[in-house]
């Protein structure tokens, strides 16, 4: 991915939200108006009422339900609008819009943005497991991690240093290692939270 750049230090957080949110809709089937929807879900979700009825983000699931074609497609239309003004930087992004941002991102773009935006902070954006077959994901997920790492790597170590030579590839270079370091750590947890729970029974055994 390389939504980032050398220049990474100066831009805003829009900046960063809206480069990941670009990115998707250039890399996958999914368009503004896709991105557009699944932003109103994740605001229906996560944000006061009082506040979406100020802001006045429709609820495509309600318009759904009443069946009401020109209500849905008017909606549509005005909802599309105001996403693309914030796609494009014509209008600035509200703050309490972030976070429904993030979380309407597919999972691959998600995880790219959150730990672009924690690395900003020097910080590593981790999720917490939320079953046994996430382990086995996220295993699968680290080896791809690695393996983009090490392709990567092999361009910036193919003379053995690492310097300004190498400054193209160093944007993806780190963000690949900071999704190293997230898979590690959702990993090395999980392993850590079975060991505690189990240790009286490992002790017997002993």
């Amino acid at each position: 991915m390389n939504t980032s750049s050398s220049r990474q230090s100066v831009q805003t957080r829009d900046q960063v939200l809206v480069a990941h949110a670009q990115n998707q809709i250039a890399r996958t089937s999914l368009s503004q108006d896709d991105f557009a929807q699944a932003l109103s879900r994740e605001i229906y979700l996560r944000v006061p009422a009082l506040k979406i009825e100020m802001a006045k983000v429709p609820d495509f699931d309600e318009l759904a339900r009443q069946n009401d074609v020109s209500a849905f497609v008017k909606a549509t239309g005005r909802w599309l609008k105001r996403v693309q003004r914030w796609l494009t930087g014509d209008q600035e992004m509200p703050s309490w819009l972030e976070e429904s941002w993030v979380n309407a991102l597919e999972p691959e773009f998600r995880d790219h943005c959150i730990n672009e935006l924690a690395g900003r902070h020097g910080l590593t954006g981790a999720r917490q497991m939320q079953s046994e077959q996430c382990a086995n994901k996220s295993f699968g997920a680290l080896i791809r991690a690695l393996g983009d790492v090490i392709d990567t790597g092999s361009e910036v170590f193919d003379d053995q240093v690492m310097c300004e030579a190498d400054l193209p590839h160093l944007p993806a270079f780190v963000t690949q290692c900071r999704q190293v370091e997230a898979r590690a750590g959702e990993l090395g947890r999980k392993a850590e939270s079975l060991l505690a729970k189990h240790r009286p029974s490992l002790k017997s055994i002993a």
